[in-house]
């Protein structure tokens, strides 16, 4: 980024607003680009200086940035610490842990939007999220930034082999080391987890159904079995207790067993 190539910002501001807009406030305070009101032309600069960052998402960026006041042709607006920025930052100071009800804030939406992600793969990974980081039982302060990377890793993903859309389970599908992650916290190795993966993969295979979230299916699936199976155990081990006509020690040490005469009293 010609003579300007290292950029130090505040780690509140890029929770606050994002790294890309953290880093083009940056430029923009140390006057390596200018607001003059065209909103077109400020884009432009901002691509000049980094155009690693993508079109849709520098425009968010502006979007929140004049949104907190943090930008203007005002040189008086710009060198003083605006109260909105501040506000922001100290609802997001305290971390906490996400919520089983959470859902990302429509801003976090706008800016998934903008990269052109569609809404309904965005909704689709919602669950899949929450999933996630409630059983890592981890906390943060600033959530929607967290899913806004997580849905653009998604997305690309998608866009490299489905590109994006429903597909259907293939005989060479295996669980991302995220969902056995998810499942190591539920006390289920990933050596127990495999063995339902083929029956997971064959009852889908024949369903013929089409998603795009097959690793949160595979950690339902893999939970609901497990469950089962230990259930079944001990109902097998409670039967061996409780079934008639068979005896709890073998031949010999019955043989030797004499307890059964303790309570004879002969006299």
């Amino acid at each position: 980024m010609k003579d300007f190539d290292r950029i130090s910002f505040s780690k509140d501001v890029a929770e606050t607003l994002g790294v890309e807009a953290a880093i083009i406030l940056e430029l923009y305070q140390h006057n390596k680009i200018t607001y003059s009101g065209d909103s077109e032309l400020f884009k432009t600069l901002v691509k000049q200086e980094l155009p690693f960052i993508e079109h849709a998402l520098i425009e968010a960026c502006l979007k929140k940035l004049l949104n907190y006041k943090l930008i203007s042709n005002s040189q008086e607006i710009t060198n003083k610490k605006n109260y909105n920025l501040k506000a922001a930052q100290a609802n997001n100071t305290k971390k906490l842990k996400i919520d089983s009800n959470w859902s990302p804030s429509n801003e976090a939406l706008e800016i998934l939007n903008m990269g052109e992600i569609p809404k309904t793969f965005i909704s689709s990974k919602v669950k899949e999220f929450v999933l996630y980081w409630t059983e890592r039982g981890q906390e943060r302060n600033n959530w929607n930034t967290s899913f806004i990377d997580y849905i653009r890793r998604e997305w690309a993903k998608e866009q490299s082999s489905t590109k994006g859309l429903p597909h259907t389970i293939d005989f060479e599908w295996s669980p991302s080391n995220d969902a056995y992650d998810i499942l190591e916290l539920s006390d289920i190795s990933k050596e127990s987890a495999s063995k339902y993966l083929r029956e997971f993969i064959l009852y889908w295979k024949e369903n013929g159904s089409a998603f795009t979230t097959w690793n949160s299916k595979f950690i339902e699936h893999v939970k609901r079995r497990h469950i089962s199976d230990n259930q079944n155990l001990k109902d097998e081990e409670n039967q061996k207790h409780t079934e008639p006509g068979k005896y709890g020690k073998d031949f010999s040490a019955r043989k030797g067993d004499s307890s059964w005469a303790s309570e004879i009293n002969f006299e």
